[in-house]
C-alpha cells in the first residue's frame, strides 16, 4: 500500500467514521477501486453527528485502521487518507466533483430504514456532483440471487447517462444489464385512444435508449422491460434480484434542500441492494459546490 500527499483525479472516494456500516462501505469501495484500476481515498471528517461523534484525536486511528483493513484485503491497491475538520457531507460532496465514484454506507438495520432525513449519506445523495454508490449495511435476502445483473431505471432519453454508467458497471462486473422503464397514465390519458398513444410513446422512449446501448456496446448482454407500474415499485422489485440499481438524478437550479425525487428517495429507503446515483445536469442545474459553504482543515496522508 502506498500513500500520497496529493489526491488523485478520478479515484474512488469513501467516507468512514469507524462504524460497522462504514467498514462495509469501505470494503465495497476497495472493490470498486480495484475494478476501475484507480486509487482509493479514505476520508474521515467531523462532526458526523448522531449517536457516534468522534473527537479530533480519533481521526488518525480511524484512518489507520481503515487503511490497514484495505491493505489486508488488497495489498496492491493504492490508498490515500484524508482527515478533514468540516461537515462530512460537504467534504464528500466536494470530492465527488472529480471522483470516478463516491461511496457511502448507511446506518441502521433492515434495508435503508436507518437513512434518516439529514443524515450524512442522504445529504451526500441529495447534492453529489458525480456518481455515488450507497451501500447497504448488510446483504439482503434475495428471492433469486443474481449478483451478475445491473439494473438501471430509464424514464426517457434524459436518463441515458445512467444507462451508460450501468453498462460500464456491467462490463467491470462481467454482468448483464436489465433496463427497467416504468410509467403510469397521466390525468390527460382519459380515452382509450389517449392511453394507446401514451403506451406507444413510452415504449418508444425506452426502445431508443436500449437501441443506442446495443449499438455502442454490442457485446454487453442487455434486456429491457417496459411496464405500466409505479417506477419506484418496479425498481425496488427489480433490485431484489440485482447487484445494484442505477438511477439518474436530475439536479434543480436551487442548491437548497434535499434534491431527491420521490423515486430516488423510495429507492434509498427500501431497496434491498446497493443503489448508484448518476447526477444529470440540465440547463437549470445547481452550480458545483452549492453545498460547499466552508473550507475546512484538510490533513492528508
Amino acid at each position: 500500500m502506498s500513500r500520497r500527499n496529493e489526491t488523485p483525479h478520478g479515484n474512488v472516494v469513501v467516507g468512514t467514521d469507524g462504524s460497522r456500516a462504514a467498514t462495509h462501505a469501505l470494503d465495497r469501495a476497495a472493490g470498486e477501486a480495484h475494478r476501475r484500476q484507480v486509487p482509493l481515498e479514505i476520508v474521515h471528517a467531523w462532526p458526523w453527528g448522531g449517536a457516534y461523534e468522534p473527537l479530533d484525536d480519533d481521526a488518525p486511528d480511524i484512518l489507520a485502521r481503515a487503511a490497514q483493513y484495505v491493505a489486508n484485503q488488497d495489498p496492491g491497491l493504492q490508498v490515500t487518507t484524508a482527515a478533514v475538520a468540516d461537515d462530512a457531507a460537504e467534504v464528500l460532496v466536494r470530492r465527488s466533483r472529480t471522483a470516478a465514484l463516491t461511496v457511502v454506507g448507511t446506518r441502521g438495520n433492515g434495508g435503508f430504514k436507518g437513512l434518516l432525513l439529514g443524515s450524512v449519506s442522504l445529504r451526500v445523495a441529495a447534492h453529489c456532483r458525480g456518481p455515488l454508490l450507497v451501500v447497504r449495511d448488510e446483504p439482503a435476502a434475495r428471492t433469486i440471487p443474481s449478483p451478475h445483473t445491473v439494473v438501471v431505471g430509464v424514464r426517457s432519453e434524459e436518463d441515458e447517462p445512467a444507462a451508460v454508467f450501468a453498462v460500464a458497471e456491467a462490463v467491470r462486473r462481467s454482468a448483464r444489464v436489465s433496463v427497467v422503464h416504468a410509467w403510469a397514465y397521466g390525468q390527460n390519458d382519459r380515452t382509450h385512444h389517449d392511453r394507446e398513444a401514451r403506451a406507444r410513446q413510452e415504449d418508444t422512449a425506452a426502445e431508443l435508449v436500449v437501441a443506442r446501448l446495443h449499438k455502442q456496446h454490442p457485446f454487453v448482454r442487455l434486456e429491457s422491460r417496459s411496464m405500466r407500474v409505479a417506477p419506484a415499485r418496479a425498481l425496488i422489485d427489480a433490485g431484489t434480484t440485482g447487484a445494484v440499481v442505477v438511477i439518474a438524478v436530475h439536479r434543480r437550479k436551487s442548491g437548497l434542500g434535499l434534491q431527491l425525487g420521490p423515486v430516488t428517495h423510495a429507492l434509498l429507503h427500501h431497496a434491498s441492494c446497493d443503489v448508484a446515483l448518476v447526477p444529470v445536469s440540465g440547463p437549470d442545474a445547481a452550480p458545483p459546490g452549492a453545498l460547499d459553504q466552508r473550507g475546512g482543515r484538510d490533513r492528508r496522508s
